[in-house]
């Protein structure tokens, strides 16, 4: 049994910077809890690092050290990141992965590459920062059949979202709110899309019913569109917005898509605000588990690959990691999905129209032909450019016969702009 085990990071940003403040000031707690001394062997960076003793300018030469234990990747993107995981299961390395996007995308090759090599993939820290939803849902829930997966994902999109709502600011000046604030990139393209949420919701779907369920199988709305006039209305309604990640099994196929949502205040998930996460798994046997947490941080992120290097290093130590794989994967294994049309629920629908008597019976009738019945009616006061607003909810509908009475509604020349349609989720 080995007494110490040593670690190549590969990636040396404030997360992996991180990861070394962590390991450095607990390293008592991590040999306790691991019964191996945990050390930072080298790490890997574009630049010389304030630990000159330790770096390495090439990843190559630490996936070819024969000392080195576990690779530990935190560059983020595709590439080399990907090349980095495949390399070093090839090299009879485990790795640990903070990477949603690699692990989304690769799935089926990451995890048969660690099943051929007999080695471990650890990826806590891809998904909901600090929240062990990984762990939880791997392990804790493991004599469960998984019925649904609902969350909130991306601390940027939560943050712009608690902005919009408590402040009534735009969607660009949250934006921009977030970006001073460190929760958003300079390029928030896969946050604010709902990409980055996507990746995650199929990395914990892919762990739930053990099949590689990719983001091409989700449906995907994200945040930038929406308009604050929708939040004020709908806030003084009792709702929030909050982009949701949903994946939830039925008798024909998994239904997952993510959107923005209106959810009532009354509902756990209303209370989760700026950059924290939360996850909601629903198990046959253990009913409903939440996991919440801060879903982004410097340590929130390395707490998570921390606790994945502890766990990891008591099999590597005493030579069993790979032994079982950790992760329940099969290439023969099909997955059903249900048809995006056919996913049900209720709705908010916003119309800007003219005020014309008719108008209002005109498109309740056409919604009523689509089979979608009105649970409730409210209309704004005509303002400077002789325009209404009537909101509409909606009763539980599939979302083709929303759309398609939607595109119908939208071609009378009554109605003056695009219709708005968000998804309640009670």
């Amino acid at each position: 049994m080995k007494k110490t085990l040593n670690i190549g990071l590969v990636g040396y940003g404030t997360v992996g910077k991180g990861v070394v403040k962590i390991l450095e000031k607990n390293k008592a707690i991590a040999l306790a809890k691991s019964g191996v001394k945990i050390n930072v062997k080298s790490i890997c960076d574009l630049n010389p690092i304030d630990k000159p003793q330790l770096y390495v300018k090439n990843f190559n030469d630490v996936i070819a050290d024969p000392e080195i234990d576990i690779v530990v990747e935190l560059i983020g993107g595709y590439e080399p990141a990907r090349t980095v995981i495949t390399e070093s299961l090839k090299h009879g390395k485990n790795v640990v992965t903070a990477n949603k996007a690699v692990l989304a995308k690769y799935w089926d090759e990451i995890f048969s590459l660690a099943q051929e090599n007999k080695k471990m993939v650890y990826f806590e820290a891809s998904v909901g920062g600090v929240i062990p939803v990984i762990q939880g849902l791997n392990e804790g829930l493991a004599g469960n059949e998984i019925k649904s997966i609902k969350g909130i994902l991306n601390g940027t999109t939560n943050f712009i979202l608690s902005k919009m709502t408590d402040e009534a600011t735009d969607y660009s000046t949250a934006l921009k709110d977030a970006q001073q604030a460190g929760f958003a990139e300079a390029n928030p393209t896969a946050d604010v899309k709902g990409y980055d949420t996507a990746n995650k919701l199929a990395i914990l779907s892919s762990l739930a019913w053990g099949s590689w369920i990719k983001v091409s199988d989700i449906r995907v709305k994200g945040i930038d569109r929406l308009d604050v006039e929708d939040v004020k209305i709908t806030r003084d309604f009792g709702y929030v917005f909050k982009l949701i990640g949903s994946a939830i099994k039925t008798d024909k196929g998994i239904d997952l898509w993510v959107e923005p949502c209106l959810i009532d205040h009354h509902n756990f998930f209303a209370t989760v605000h700026n950059e924290y996460n939360a996850v909601k798994i629903t198990g046959d046997a253990s009913d409903d588990v939440v996991f919440y947490g801060k879903g982004a941080g410097q340590l929130p992120a390395a707490s998570a690959v921390v606790s994945d290097i502890i766990d990891l290093s008591k099999f590597v130590s005493n030579g069993t990691a790979g032994l079982v794989q950790n992760v329940g994967y099969s290439k023969k294994k099909v997955v059903k999905f249900l048809p995006h049309g056919k996913s049900k629920s209720d709705y908010y629908l916003r119309f800007s129209v003219v005020d014309r008597p008719g108008v209002l019976s005109k498109i309740s009738g056409i919604l009523g032909q689509h089979g979608v019945s009105i649970a409730s009616l409210y209309q704004d006061d005509r303002n400077k450019n002789k325009k209404v607003s009537i909101i509409v909810t909606t009763h539980r509908a599939y979302s083709e016969n929303i759309d398609e009475a939607l595109k119908e509604i939208d071609k009378l020349s009554t109605v003056k702009s695009k219709t708005v349609k968000v998804r309640i989720e009670n």
